[in-house]
């Protein structure tokens, strides 16, 4: 019976002490992937990749307007439209087109002028 009680004991002691080397281990793992985020966090790859990904976005977000602005369709159940509902959509459409060419120039203009200044800095 004695030695049951001490093989219990020691099982316990034995499965204490793994647990608490466990989370000793995990909380270094977890100081140490922290230390690493804080570190590519302040390099410069890392901004560079954030402006890219954010770069990536806009563009998206433009090629999705200018695909909706030209899929411009006549609001009506009839399917003829007439000569000045068509000339009206389609000055629509152009000027639509027109806005989003002019997002993008704006667009690649400061990319290019942010791109100059790291590049010089």
């Amino acid at each position: 019976m004695i030695v049951v009680v001490l093989v219990a004991v020691a099982s316990i002691c034995v499965i204490a002490i793994a647990r608490y080397f466990a989370v000793k281990t995990r909380l270094a793992e977890k100081s140490i992937d922290e230390a690493i985020a804080r570190r590519l966090a302040a390099s410069s790859v890392m901004s560079e990749l954030r402006d890219l990904r954010e770069l990536n976005r806009v563009m998206r977000n433009l090629l999705i307007d200018l695909v909706e602005a030209e899929d411009i369709k006549p609001q009506g159940p009839s399917s003829r439209v007439s000569p000045n509902e068509r000339k009206r959509l389609y000055s629509m459409r152009e000027e639509r087109r027109r806005e989003i060419y002019a997002e993008t120039l704006v667009l690649l203009r400061h990319t290019n002028a942010s791109r100059d200044r790291t590049a010089v800095g």
